[in-house]
């Protein structure tokens, strides 16, 4: 099971309810919603995904498909924008599928 690390070179703060994080190795920064802050505070916590999509499935009226395509997409987000870093977990299949299911 992928689990999701925030990057040592990112900095973070909660502004207004939600996360702001800026890269200090890149520049990059992103503003994060309620939902994505959220997430992040998941990640924060734990970084399983799997745990990760059990809580936004416990706390948001979504179904499975929806939910594993959202995270899925946001994940992609983070590592595209330098924020996480994804350990791929004990099977070694880098898989980001939230249900742990691979291809």
């Amino acid at each position: 099971m992928a689990t999701l690390r925030i990057r040592d070179d990112i900095v973070y703060r909660e502004v207004d309810g939600v996360i702001v994080a800026f890269s200090l190795e890149t520049g990059e920064y992103v503003s994060l919603d309620d939902i994505g802050t959220d997430i992040w505070r998941l990640i924060e916590q734990d970084g399983r995904v799997e745990q990760v999509r059990r809580a936004m499935l416990a706390a948001y009226d979504i179904d499975d498909a929806s939910c594993d395509q959202e995270l899925s997409s946001f994940i992609t987000m983070l590592q595209a924008r330098g924020l996480v870093n994804v350990d791929p977990g004990v099977s070694g299949v880098g898989s980001l599928d939230p249900t742990g299911k691979g291809d």
